[in-house]
């Protein structure tokens, strides 16, 4: 009988407070917002808008630590950005689907990203699937949904 070691999952606890207002930004830097347009925090109105909504805390991947108490963490930051409008045609509905799927593009191939609290840094960004319609509500309001993750690594001394 085979007995698999099932692997804990950690996370970096403070993490998620370094990595939200970063990505927020980053998030905010897309250059096909409009004049005026942002994507805010998980704050969404019932008739439209973007918004950013955390995945949770920081899920460390990879740790390795040091003789010397040197702790090196390869994280995973994960959250979704949702687009939500009401009265979508056909194509505003594929217009909504792949505006989410470019910005998750634009994400992926950032290569220079701001300072991070303590001793963070950004590795880069992922995507976790295409955008996907999430969810329809009774006004027939739709909100479109991408999930993604930042990747960071995080150094301390133990």
């Amino acid at each position: 009988m085979d007995e698999e070691k099932k692997k804990e999952v950690r996370y970096d606890l403070s993490g998620r407070y370094a990595l939200t207002e970063a990505v927020r930004g980053i998030v905010n830097g897309y250059p096909h917002l409009t004049e005026g347009e942002s994507v805010a925090f998980a704050t969404l109105s019932e008739t439209g808008g973007l918004a950013l909504y955390p995945g949770g805390d920081g899920i460390i991947e990879k740790e390795t630590r040091s003789v010397t108490g040197k702790v090196r963490q390869v994280c995973r930051y994960p959250f979704y950005v949702l687009f939500r409008a009401g009265g979508l045609t056909e194509n505003r509905k594929a217009g909504a689907k792949e505006w989410l799927d470019g910005l998750a593009r634009w994400l992926e191939q950032l290569t220079e990203f701001p300072e991070l609290e303590g001793r963070r840094k950004l590795l880069g960004f992922a995507v976790l699937g295409p955008a996907y319609l999430y969810g329809v509500d009774d006004s027939h309001v739709e909100t479109w949904a991408v999930a993604l993750a930042a990747r960071y690594e995080n150094i301390y001394q133990k």
